[in-house]
Protein backbone atom coordinates (compact mmCIF):
# COMPACT_ATOMS: atom_id res chain seq x y z
CA UNK A 1 0.00 0.00 0.00
CA UNK A 2 1.59 3.25 -1.11
CA UNK A 3 1.67 6.49 0.80
CA UNK A 4 -1.33 8.66 -0.16
CA UNK A 5 -1.61 12.35 0.58
CA UNK A 6 -5.38 12.34 0.01
CA UNK A 7 -6.01 10.31 3.16
CA UNK A 8 -4.61 13.14 5.30
CA UNK A 9 -6.80 15.77 3.69
CA UNK A 10 -9.92 13.64 3.80
CA UNK A 11 -9.40 12.34 7.31
CA UNK A 12 -7.84 15.28 9.11
CA UNK A 13 -9.02 18.24 7.03
CA UNK A 14 -5.66 19.62 5.95
CA UNK A 15 -3.27 19.04 3.11
CA UNK A 16 0.42 18.25 3.33
CA UNK A 17 2.59 21.26 2.58
CA UNK A 18 5.53 20.80 0.19
CA UNK A 19 7.95 20.98 3.14
CA UNK A 20 5.98 18.36 5.05
CA UNK A 21 5.88 16.19 1.97
CA UNK A 22 9.66 16.43 1.63
CA UNK A 23 10.23 15.27 5.18
CA UNK A 24 7.72 12.45 5.01
CA UNK A 25 9.30 11.18 1.80
CA UNK A 26 12.81 11.57 3.22
CA UNK A 27 12.00 9.55 6.34
CA UNK A 28 10.19 6.95 4.30
CA UNK A 29 13.13 6.75 1.88
CA UNK A 30 15.66 6.31 4.69
CA UNK A 31 13.63 3.52 6.23
CA UNK A 32 13.13 1.78 2.93
CA UNK A 33 16.75 2.11 1.81
CA UNK A 34 17.80 0.22 4.95
CA UNK A 35 16.07 -2.88 3.60
CA UNK A 36 17.03 -4.99 0.63
CA UNK A 37 14.06 -7.35 0.39
CA UNK A 38 12.81 -5.80 -2.84
CA UNK A 39 14.39 -4.61 -6.04
CA UNK A 40 13.20 -2.02 -8.52
CA UNK A 41 12.46 -3.02 -12.09
CA UNK A 42 14.78 -2.44 -15.02
CA UNK A 43 12.12 -0.10 -16.46
CA UNK A 44 12.25 2.10 -13.35
CA UNK A 45 16.06 2.08 -13.39
CA UNK A 46 16.07 3.16 -17.04
CA UNK A 47 13.57 5.95 -16.35
CA UNK A 48 15.63 7.37 -13.49
CA UNK A 49 18.97 7.02 -15.28
CA UNK A 50 17.42 8.65 -18.35
CA UNK A 51 16.68 11.70 -16.21
CA UNK A 52 20.18 11.70 -14.70
CA UNK A 53 21.79 11.36 -18.13
CA UNK A 54 20.19 14.61 -19.25
CA UNK A 55 21.68 16.53 -16.33
CA UNK A 56 24.99 18.22 -15.66
CA UNK A 57 25.45 17.61 -11.94
CA UNK A 58 28.39 19.66 -10.59
CA UNK A 59 27.94 18.52 -6.99
CA UNK A 60 27.23 14.88 -7.73
CA UNK A 61 23.72 15.00 -6.29
CA UNK A 62 22.80 11.81 -8.15
CA UNK A 63 26.24 10.20 -8.01
CA UNK A 64 24.85 7.12 -6.25
CA UNK A 65 22.44 6.47 -9.11
CA UNK A 66 24.55 3.79 -10.79
CA UNK A 67 23.35 1.35 -13.43
CA UNK A 68 23.10 -2.23 -12.23
CA UNK A 69 22.51 -1.34 -8.59
CA UNK A 70 19.15 -1.56 -6.85
CA UNK A 71 17.44 1.79 -7.44
CA UNK A 72 15.29 1.20 -4.35
CA UNK A 73 18.45 1.97 -2.36
CA UNK A 74 19.21 5.18 -4.25
CA UNK A 75 18.81 8.50 -2.44
CA UNK A 76 15.59 10.41 -3.14
CA UNK A 77 13.80 7.26 -4.36
CA UNK A 78 11.03 5.49 -2.41
CA UNK A 79 9.85 2.01 -3.38
CA UNK A 80 6.79 -0.01 -2.45
CA UNK A 81 7.63 -2.90 -0.15
CA UNK A 82 5.45 -5.49 -1.80
CA UNK A 83 7.00 -5.37 -5.27
CA UNK A 84 9.77 -2.73 -5.44
CA UNK A 85 7.76 -0.32 -7.58
CA UNK A 86 9.01 3.28 -7.42
CA UNK A 87 6.18 5.24 -5.80
CA UNK A 88 7.88 8.50 -4.80
CA UNK A 89 10.69 10.70 -6.02
CA UNK A 90 11.85 13.70 -3.99
CA UNK A 91 15.01 15.51 -5.12
CA UNK A 92 16.21 18.84 -3.76
CA UNK A 93 19.35 20.37 -5.20
CA UNK A 94 21.44 23.13 -3.69
CA UNK A 95 20.13 26.69 -3.60
CA UNK A 96 23.69 28.02 -3.80
CA UNK A 97 24.66 29.65 -7.10
CA UNK A 98 26.25 27.40 -9.75
CA UNK A 99 25.73 24.28 -7.67
CA UNK A 100 22.33 23.16 -8.96
CA UNK A 101 22.04 20.24 -11.37
CA UNK A 102 20.91 21.64 -14.71
CA UNK A 103 19.79 20.49 -18.12
CA UNK A 104 22.51 19.26 -20.40
CA UNK A 105 22.30 21.43 -23.51
CA UNK A 106 23.14 18.40 -25.66
CA UNK A 107 19.61 17.13 -25.09
CA UNK A 108 16.61 18.72 -26.73
CA UNK A 109 14.44 21.06 -24.74
CA UNK A 110 11.27 19.20 -25.54
CA UNK A 111 12.20 15.88 -23.91
CA UNK A 112 14.09 16.93 -20.78
CA UNK A 113 12.50 15.22 -17.79
CA UNK A 114 10.18 13.15 -19.97
CA UNK A 115 11.58 9.78 -18.84
CA UNK A 116 10.17 10.32 -15.34
CA UNK A 117 6.74 9.67 -16.84
CA UNK A 118 7.89 6.09 -17.41
CA UNK A 119 7.66 5.50 -13.65
CA UNK A 120 4.23 3.92 -14.00
CA UNK A 121 3.59 3.40 -10.28
CA UNK A 122 4.73 6.87 -9.20
CA UNK A 123 2.40 8.45 -6.64
CA UNK A 124 4.36 11.57 -5.67
CA UNK A 125 7.05 13.61 -7.39
CA UNK A 126 8.84 16.55 -5.84
CA UNK A 127 11.71 18.40 -7.53
CA UNK A 128 13.41 21.57 -6.31
CA UNK A 129 16.53 23.32 -7.56
CA UNK A 130 16.86 21.07 -10.60
CA UNK A 131 17.23 23.64 -13.36
CA UNK A 132 15.18 22.61 -16.37
CA UNK A 133 15.67 25.89 -18.27
CA UNK A 134 12.96 24.43 -20.49
CA UNK A 135 9.20 23.79 -20.59
CA UNK A 136 7.30 21.24 -18.56
CA UNK A 137 7.61 18.01 -20.58
CA UNK A 138 4.47 17.26 -22.54
CA UNK A 139 5.03 13.58 -21.73
CA UNK A 140 4.03 14.26 -18.14
CA UNK A 141 0.45 14.81 -19.19
CA UNK A 142 0.50 12.09 -21.82
CA UNK A 143 2.20 9.31 -19.92
CA UNK A 144 2.01 9.69 -16.13
CA UNK A 145 -0.29 7.02 -14.79
CA UNK A 146 -3.42 7.50 -12.72
CA UNK A 147 -1.39 6.53 -9.64
CA UNK A 148 0.16 10.00 -9.52
CA UNK A 149 -1.49 12.21 -6.91
CA UNK A 150 1.09 14.95 -6.23
CA UNK A 151 3.48 17.00 -8.38
CA UNK A 152 5.71 19.68 -6.84
CA UNK A 153 8.29 21.39 -9.06
CA UNK A 154 9.66 24.57 -7.44
CA UNK A 155 12.66 26.77 -8.28
CA UNK A 156 13.39 24.75 -11.41
CA UNK A 157 13.44 27.49 -14.07
CA UNK A 158 10.45 26.01 -15.86
CA UNK A 159 9.64 28.06 -18.95
CA UNK A 160 6.79 28.49 -21.44
CA UNK A 161 3.15 27.62 -20.74
CA UNK A 162 1.55 25.06 -18.45
CA UNK A 163 0.68 22.04 -20.62
CA UNK A 164 -3.06 21.57 -20.90
CA UNK A 165 -2.66 17.80 -20.77
CA UNK A 166 -1.72 17.95 -17.08
CA UNK A 167 -5.49 17.96 -16.76
CA UNK A 168 -5.43 14.34 -17.98
CA UNK A 169 -3.69 13.01 -14.84
CA UNK A 170 -7.02 11.91 -13.48
CA UNK A 171 -6.20 11.41 -9.78
CA UNK A 172 -3.91 14.41 -9.34
CA UNK A 173 -4.67 16.18 -6.07
CA UNK A 174 -1.66 18.42 -5.50
CA UNK A 175 0.00 20.59 -8.17
CA UNK A 176 2.67 23.07 -7.06
CA UNK A 177 4.62 24.92 -9.77
CA UNK A 178 5.56 28.08 -7.92
CA UNK A 179 8.81 30.04 -8.30
CA UNK A 180 9.45 29.33 -11.97
CA UNK A 181 9.17 31.34 -15.20
CA UNK A 182 5.92 29.95 -16.57
CA UNK A 183 4.01 32.17 -18.98
CA UNK A 184 0.54 32.34 -20.50
CA UNK A 185 -2.58 31.36 -18.60
CA UNK A 186 -3.78 28.56 -16.36
CA UNK A 187 -5.25 26.05 -18.80
CA UNK A 188 -8.97 25.40 -18.63
CA UNK A 189 -8.21 21.68 -18.77
CA UNK A 190 -7.05 21.71 -15.15
CA UNK A 191 -10.76 21.89 -14.33
CA UNK A 192 -10.85 18.20 -15.33
CA UNK A 193 -8.89 17.35 -12.17
CA UNK A 194 -11.87 16.39 -10.03
CA UNK A 195 -9.70 15.46 -7.03
CA UNK A 196 -7.52 18.58 -7.04
CA UNK A 197 -7.30 20.18 -3.59
CA UNK A 198 -4.06 22.20 -3.91
CA UNK A 199 -2.86 24.38 -6.78
CA UNK A 200 0.00 26.87 -6.45
CA UNK A 201 1.35 28.71 -9.49
CA UNK A 202 2.47 31.85 -7.68
CA UNK A 203 5.75 33.63 -8.49
CA UNK A 204 5.78 32.94 -12.21
CA UNK A 205 5.17 35.14 -15.25
CA UNK A 206 1.58 34.11 -15.87
CA UNK A 207 -1.00 36.60 -17.06
CA UNK A 208 -2.54 38.15 -13.97
CA UNK A 209 -6.16 37.33 -13.35
CA UNK A 210 -6.30 34.53 -15.92
CA UNK A 211 -7.84 31.90 -13.65
CA UNK A 212 -10.57 29.60 -14.98
CA UNK A 213 -13.73 30.21 -12.96
CA UNK A 214 -14.11 26.50 -12.30
CA UNK A 215 -11.00 26.59 -10.08
CA UNK A 216 -12.60 29.05 -7.68
CA UNK A 217 -14.39 26.39 -5.70
CA UNK A 218 -14.68 25.29 -2.07
CA UNK A 219 -12.12 22.77 -0.93
CA UNK A 220 -9.40 23.89 -3.36
CA UNK A 221 -6.42 25.82 -2.05
CA UNK A 222 -5.49 28.14 -4.91
CA UNK A 223 -2.49 30.49 -5.03
CA UNK A 224 -1.91 32.48 -8.21
CA UNK A 225 -0.51 35.80 -7.01
CA UNK A 226 2.82 37.59 -7.30
CA UNK A 227 3.20 37.21 -11.05
CA UNK A 228 5.94 39.11 -12.88
CA UNK A 229 7.53 40.25 -9.62
CA UNK A 230 10.53 37.94 -9.55
CA UNK A 231 11.27 35.01 -7.31
CA UNK A 232 9.43 34.05 -4.17
CA UNK A 233 10.84 35.54 -0.96
CA UNK A 234 11.38 31.95 0.17
CA UNK A 235 13.31 31.10 -2.98
CA UNK A 236 16.07 28.89 -1.66
CA UNK A 237 15.76 30.25 1.86
CA UNK A 238 16.11 28.08 4.91
CA UNK A 239 13.17 28.72 7.20
CA UNK A 240 14.04 29.06 10.86
CA UNK A 241 10.53 28.45 12.18
CA UNK A 242 9.69 24.87 13.02
CA UNK A 243 6.17 23.55 13.48
CA UNK A 244 5.43 20.23 15.11
CA UNK A 245 2.75 18.15 13.37
CA UNK A 246 1.62 14.55 13.51
CA UNK A 247 1.35 12.43 10.40
CA UNK A 248 0.77 8.78 9.67
CA UNK A 249 2.87 6.63 7.31
CA UNK A 250 1.70 3.42 5.70
CA UNK A 251 3.63 0.37 6.80
CA UNK A 252 5.70 -1.51 4.29
CA UNK A 253 3.26 -4.43 4.34
CA UNK A 254 -0.08 -2.65 4.19
CA UNK A 255 -0.95 -2.41 7.90
CA UNK A 256 -1.28 0.89 9.72
CA UNK A 257 2.07 2.25 10.79
CA UNK A 258 2.85 3.77 14.14
CA UNK A 259 2.17 7.44 14.68
CA UNK A 260 5.31 9.45 13.94
CA UNK A 261 5.86 12.91 15.35
CA UNK A 262 7.62 14.92 12.66
CA UNK A 263 9.28 18.32 12.82
CA UNK A 264 8.18 20.10 9.69
CA UNK A 265 10.12 23.03 8.30
CA UNK A 266 7.57 25.68 7.32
Amino acid sequence: MGFSSSSFHERFGFFITPHALSLVLLINSVLISSCSAWTCSSESEDALLGFKQMLIDPQGLLAEWVQGTNCCTWPYVTCRASDGAVIALSITGSARPNQQPYRNQNYSISNFGSTLADLKDLEMMQLQWILFNSPIPSAWGNSFSDNLTAITVNDCNLESSIPSNLGDISNLQHLDLKSNYLTGTIPQQLCNLRHLVYLDVSYNDLQSGAVPSCLNKPGLYLSTGDQEVGLSPNHGARSQRIITSTFFLSSFFGASASVLLLFLVN
